[in-house]
């Protein structure tokens, strides 16, 4: 009898243990079986192989934050290759090397492109260009504040009048018809004139440069006939 009992005992444990070690066994191949990979991994993947793969030289990026600056501010290119022997920018810049990911310091005067070159060890070569633009600060550009008549007064059957300016950021100053020799730098100033006949005259300021403004101002001559 006692034997039966052992019996009984084995024969209604044992199934219920093979049974626990079955779904442990399950879960475990289910938890350490591959997942299938995503489309955006196989994407990552794919795009990965397209830049990185192979032999041949190419540029990854090339690229400034700012694409349009004032005069006198600087901003930064960022580059990378890849299978290159060596980098160039054009015009040129300091600091240029081989590397995947680098930037340096331009300040451009004017507008200015800028092309990257990179020489594979093959011989070949792969470019890429883009510009940067400037704008002029517009507390710099050349400005007439004033251009008038101050006063007038005769000698004898002739008016004459005492012209008088006021400007700005002025590199050269000079009136047409010409009445005084080219100023350089001068702010303000003053000059006669005594026209014939009504005449225009055309006040010019030339800034940094070269850039111009113009005012015009016209004399009219009492009892002209």
């Amino acid at each position: 009898m006692p034997g039966s009992k052992r019996f009984l005992v084995f024969f209604v444990v044992a199934p219920a243990l093979a049974y626990l070690g079955f779904v442990l066994m399950a879960r475990y191949s289910t938890s350490r079986a591959p997942a299938e990979p995503s489309d955006e991994w196989m994407e990552r993947q794919l795009e990965f192989e397209r830049v990185y793969g192979g032999t041949a030289v190419r540029i990854i990026q090339f690229y400034s934050p700012e694409g349009d600056l004032m005069e006198g501010d600087s901003t930064v290119i960022c580059y990378g290759v890849v299978n290159a022997k060596s980098v160039r920018i054009e015009p040129p810049v300091e600091g240029v090397g081989v590397a995947l990911n680098r930037c340096v310091s331009v300040a451009p005067e004017d507008d200015t492109r800028y092309t990257l070159v990179a020489e594979g060890k093959d011989g070949s070569a792969v470019s890429e260009s883009f510009v940067i633009r400037t704008h002029p600060d517009p507390y710099t550009l050349p400005h007439i504040k004033r251009f008038g008549i101050l006063r007038a007064a005769s000698d004898g059957n002739r008016k004459v009048f005492l012209l008088s300016f006021e400007v700005q950021n002025a590199e050269e100053v000079s009136v047409e018809p010409r009445a005084f020799p080219t100023l350089h730098g001068a702010p303000y100033g003053r000059f006669y004139v005594m026209p014939e006949k009504t005449t225009t005259y055309t006040l010019t300021v030339v800034g940094k440069k070269g850039r111009t403004v113009r005012q015009q101002l016209k004399i009219e001559v009492p009892g002209e006939v």
